[in-house]
């Protein structure tokens, strides 16, 4: 046993701490395909943490901050490692914190519904002990069985029932944690006025400390499901569809739309799948002759993405749309269900039955294990998760899907659905004669599809999070706001004992910032969208009025005051009663250094922290909106059901209040 083994087992114990070398390289990155191509080439990869512990409590992380700050090491928190995005990079100066042993469900108030459970408890786990004491997180990504609660939290990811259950910012009630110098904290909802921590520290990607625990809010487990299919002659009628279900008040826990040619490989996946039979050779086996056509016909990608985007819906045929429901006990689910049905044959929808989202629903978590076969071949393959209002979800559609042609095949499917805009989930694969030139090509690909992600006025990232794939566009997504959020991972961590740093760009990495201008005009209004871009000094009865013109309304907003000020006193409102819905969409604000930070609206991202809350409560700190862009409703009927949930009297602690007060200044 070495020193650093014998000082961190002092303080987790000796059966908690590794330094040895199978530990160190499984902990080195996790799944991210440039660096698999890397290694593929035969590149030298991160060499792995010089140690791993996993702590079991609170006080052993504080300890192990404590200890890092004073043997000049780096701290590394880890979850599962199923990420896509290369947030994991350690190398010999830094000890991997991996919090899979702190995984319990401490507490479960079904009626109340909410949950206090451990960071690290992996997501399939977590969600077993819930069913089966009668509820549900309804958090189900394709990572389910290797990935963590903390890791949701931290990336901001989503699940694919999101349609019922919202992504995971909608079910934090509340956190705790361990700070940077080794102090516990606590979040919970602000007091009037005050910014929301919360929403700091979901999609931080590890800047600001430690989350071990979180207040989550959970539902009573569902007892039935429904089924339905429906095909559309063009992808355009199948998301028209969506969008009325969704503003209509419709909330299928799934809604998946597929485009004709990701419709074909959906049924004609299938179609093998149940008639294979046949145990095939090991998937990750390399396969010479096969790996050699590949890697000389897949650059011919371009001229097969050209056809398939021209001709697509007359070769391929028609576009699928899934959707499945699922209801708790007494929920009124059979007018959901009619509804559906009226506005899919409205919209021309041809009704497929319940086979294809049954089939959906068996094979859900199956294509997360393909990859293996596809490196094998010499191929790489990746995906892309954007959104937008539904306003600008053509533009999104086409400019990305064109930029991701440049670099291989492209097919794409739409999920998690709101009512003011969709994301697209874009797969594409590629290959080129050697792997230094698929570094290369993959490279420029990324960045060409992020900067059409921005210029169509979507967000980089839907539920995926940023790392270091994504880290080159943040400021097309936040402008001067990453400075912001430097600025307070530097108040966080002031001895520098975190690793974190992927979601920052270095000062010369990718694109400048955009210049972002507020609203011209005091009050616009995107009516397919049902979105609203007003002025802070606007007075509340002028919005109104002009919402009423389009049949429109702003819920829970009063008729009195000024915008900027209601928003000031609410702006803590993060979980709402329908967890699909959401208040502020987008925003512009000056910061103090006089540029300007920017969210350009979207109905979700996974794009770093919400910054929102710091401009609209502490303009004296950060600087002062000038525009915010607002979610509208239309008068049409609200969601038929909405579990209930009583937040936590959870105090947020003093020092995360100093920490934000020293980011501020």
């Amino acid at each position: 046993m070495n020193a650093l083994t014998e000082d961190l087992a002092r303080i987790v114990g000796r059966d908690a701490v590794s330094t040895d070398e199978p530990e160190r390289r499984a902990y080195a990155h996790d799944l991210w395909p440039k660096q698999l191509i890397a290694r593929r080439a035969g590149r030298a990869l991160a060499t792995g943490p010089r140690a791993v512990v996993w702590p079991s409590s609170d006080a052993h992380v504080s300890a192990l901050f404590r200890f890092a700050k004073s043997a000049g090491v780096k701290i590394a928190p880890f979850g599962a490692g199923s990420g896509v995005c290369g947030m994991t990079e350690a190398n010999d100066d830094t000890i991997v914190l991996d919090t899979k042993r702190m995984r319990r469900v401490r507490a479960l108030d079904v009626p109340k519904g909410r949950a206090l459970i451990d960071a690290g408890m992996l997501g399939q786990h977590l969600e077993d002990e819930l069913l089966w004491r009668g509820a549900t997180l309804g958090h189900y990504p394709s990572s389910i069985a290797c990935s963590t609660l903390g890791g949701w939290i931290v990336t901001r990811g989503a699940g694919q029932c999101s349609g019922r259950y919202g992504k995971i910012e909608d079910m934090v009630l509340g956190l705790e944690g361990v700070m940077p110098d080794g102090e516990p904290f606590s979040v919970g909802a602000p007091r009037e006025g005050e910014p929301d921590a919360r929403a700091l520290f979901v999609g931080s990607e590890g800047l600001f400390g430690v989350v071990t625990r979180a207040h989550m809010r959970v539902w009573p487990a569902p007892v039935e499901r429904r089924f339905l299919a429906y095909t559309f002659a063009t992808l355009r009628e199948a998301w028209d569809a969506v969008r009325a279900l969704y503003q209509s008040g419709v909330r299928p826990a799934v809604c998946r739309v597929y485009d004709p040619f990701d419709t074909y490989v959906f049924r004609t996946g299938q179609r093998k799948s149940a008639s294979k039979h046949v145990v095939d050779r090991s998937p990750a086996a390399r396969h010479p002759v096969e790996e050699w056509l590949l890697r000389r016909t897949m650059p011919a990608s371009k001229a097969i993405n050209a056809l398939n985007f021209a001709f697509g819906e007359r070769v391929f045929g028609r576009s699928l749309l899934i959707l499945l429901f699922e209801c708790a006990p007494g929920e009124p689910v059979d007018e959901s269900v009619a509804r559906t049905r009226r506005t899919c044959l409205s919209c021309g929808g041809r009704d497929e039955g319940e086979a294809p989202a049954r089939r959906w629903l068996e094979r859900r978590h199956s294509v997360s294990y393909r990859q293996p076969g596809t490196y094998a071949k010499g191929l790489w393959v990746d995906t892309m998760e954007v959104a937008a209002p539904w306003a600008c979800f053509q533009a999104l559609y086409e400019g990305v899907r064109a930029a991701l042609a440049e670099g291989g095949f492209v097919m794409a499917h739409m999920s998690h659905a709101y009512a003011d805009g969709c994301s697209i989930y874009f797969t594409f694969v590629g290959a080129s004669p050697d792997d230094e030139r698929a570094l290369e090509l993959y490279t420029r690909t990324w960045s060409g599809a992020l900067q059409a992600a921005h210029d169509a006025g979507g967000t980089i990232a839907h539920h995926h999070g940023v790392g270091r794939s994504k880290r080159r566009a943040m400021r097309l997504e936040h402008g001067a706001g990453v400075d912001v959020i430097a600025s307070l991972a530097r108040a966080a961590d002031r001895d520098g004992v975190l690793a974190g740093g992927p979601l920052l760009p270095a000062p010369n990495e990718g694109p400048p910032a955009p210049s972002i201008a507020p609203a011209s005009r005091p009050v616009s209004i995107d009516a397919m969208s049902r979105l609203v871009t007003v002025q802070p000094d606007v007075e509340l009865t002028q919005v109104h009025r002009a919402l009423e013109e389009r049949g429109l309304v702003l819920r829970d907003a009063p008729h009195e005051g000024r915008v900027g000020e209601w928003l000031a006193k609410t702006a803590a409102a993060q979980v709402l009663r329908d967890p699909v819905d959401h208040r502020v969409a987008g925003f512009v604000a000056r910061t103090r250094t006089g540029e300007r930070a920017h969210l350009l609206p979207a109905p979700r991202r996974a794009a770093g922290p919400e910054l929102f809350t710091l401009f609209a409560t502490r303009p004296e700190g950060f600087g002062s909106l000038e525009s915010v862009t607002l979610v509208a409703h239309g008068k049409d009927r609200q969601p038929e059901y909405t579990a209930p949930f009583e937040t936590p009297d959870l105090v947020t602690t003093d020092n995360v209040h100093a920490w934000i007060d020293r980011a501020a200044r």
